[in-house]
């Protein structure tokens, strides 16, 4: 038996104020509390695990407390070498949640002892920008500004086509008049296509191997469909697929999750089509949100940021920020090799 495998059998319990909430309760907790969507349900968790060393299985946790209850949802990664864990929060966004913040400060020392007792070393925790829930991070934690995310206010009412940058709005309009052919599809069965073309875009784009997902994720996607809500938004060409978005709804929400294109359509403005499409079924459902997500390395300088932004460029971005907490300081020094926390973290789960 290998460590991983030890680390995948050991038992995770709850101590003092922490409960770990059985999967089967795991939305009604969190939506009690104020904080169901995509990125914190189980499904979400389940399928996210899957990216993840083998081993990983994700946990909620539930803090009792006089002052109110906060849940964090968690995956928890089997260290390597060794038996124990690390934590951070599903692919996407995450962290606590809760009704207000009058528990906040009792969340961290509970964490600790929880972690401690479990094996946990360090989480690593993506805030959820919509959730505004950087005010709940433990006191112990370092939170860092990570930049922002554009959101695009798609309210019943707003001509969204009007309110885009020109320079997005002629680009969509180009595409009609090339004669792309737009679908929307709130119940795919199947996305094989889409990932042939996005693994293609990957390719051209020279990716990081993670952005590579295995087989089981894609097939995840759709087995957890009644939480996820996938969205497949196409592109053809005379018939042939040329640009596509996946995307997931929640509650208000429309997520996006990925996108894909060939040559042709970025010469004719085929994603820039396909995002108002998207925009316009999420206001016909009564939706006020398409989260668009941020720029690369987060900065709002970056091409993919601007082009985002320009869906909405009246729209304020919103603050995104990640959290570092280190639970056994020793176990963090034997693993990384210093006390330092700057930069990637964990610095072990650093891409080769």
């Amino acid at each position: 038996m290998t460590v991983a495998d030890v680390g995948h059998r050991r038992t995770v319990t709850s101590v003092g104020g922490v409960q770990v909430v059985p999967e089967t309760d795991w939305d009604r907790v969190v939506g009690a509390l104020g904080g169901l969507d995509t990125y914190t349900s189980a499904g979400y968790s389940r399928a996210s695990a899957l990216l993840e060393v083998p081993g990983t299985r994700p946990v909620l946790l539930r803090l009792r407390h006089r002052d109110g209850d906060v849940a964090l949802p968690l995956l928890l990664r089997p260290l390597p070498g060794r038996p124990g864990w690390d934590a951070t929060t599903a692919y996407g966004y995450g962290g606590p949640v809760a009704r207000s913040g009058a528990a906040a400060a009792a969340l961290g020392p509970a964490l600790d002892a929880w972690a401690r007792a479990n094996g946990v070393v360090a989480t690593f925790l993506r805030l959820h920008p919509l959730l505004g829930n950087a005010a709940l991070v433990p006191a112990s934690a370092e939170l860092v500004p990570a930049g922002s995310t554009v959101v695009w206010d798609v309210s019943p009412g707003r001509d969204l086509s009007a309110g885009m940058h020109p320079h997005h709005r002629r680009a969509a309009r180009r595409a009609d008049r090339e004669g792309l052919e737009v679908t929307v599809d709130p119940r795919p069965a199947s996305l094989r296509d889409f990932r042939t073309l996005y693994v293609a875009t990957m390719r051209r784009q020279q990716a990081d191997a993670f952005f590579y997902f295995p087989d089981d994720y894609w097939a995840a996607l759709l087995e957890e469909a009644a939480t996820l809500r996938p969205l497949l938004v196409e592109g053809r060409v005379e018939g042939r697929l040329v640009a596509a978005l996946l995307c997931f709804a929640h509650g208000p929400w429309l997520h996006y999750h990925l996108g894909a294109s060939d040559e042709v359509a970025r010469t004719m403005g085929a994603s820039n089509r396909l995002f108002l499409a998207a925009a316009e079924w999420a206001q016909a459902q009564g939706m006020d949100r398409l989260h668009l997500g941020g720029g690369l390395g987060g900065s709002a300088t970056s091409p993919l940021f601007v082009f985002k932004h320009r869906y909405d460029p009246q729209g304020e971005p919103l603050p995104f920020h990640v959290a570092k907490l280190v639970h056994d300081p020793v176990g963090y020094r034997e693993l990384a090799g210093t006390d330092d926390t700057a930069g990637f973290f964990p610095p072990w789960r650093r891409p080769a």
